[in-house]
């Protein structure tokens, strides 16, 4: 479970540094395998 703290409402979320609006997505992860191409190498 990810547990975060909201502190305003925005459609999306707020990069601290710049106040930019970045797009994003919700869904529900069913397998924990779907994680595997998310990992530092590539970014995430």
């Amino acid at each position: 479970m990810i547990n975060v703290y909201i502190d305003e409402f925005t459609p999306c979320l707020k990069d601290n540094k710049t106040g930019e609006l970045v797009q994003t997505e919700v869904l529900q992860i069913g397998r924990k395998t779907f994680l595997q191409k998310y990992n530092e190498k590539n970014g995430w």
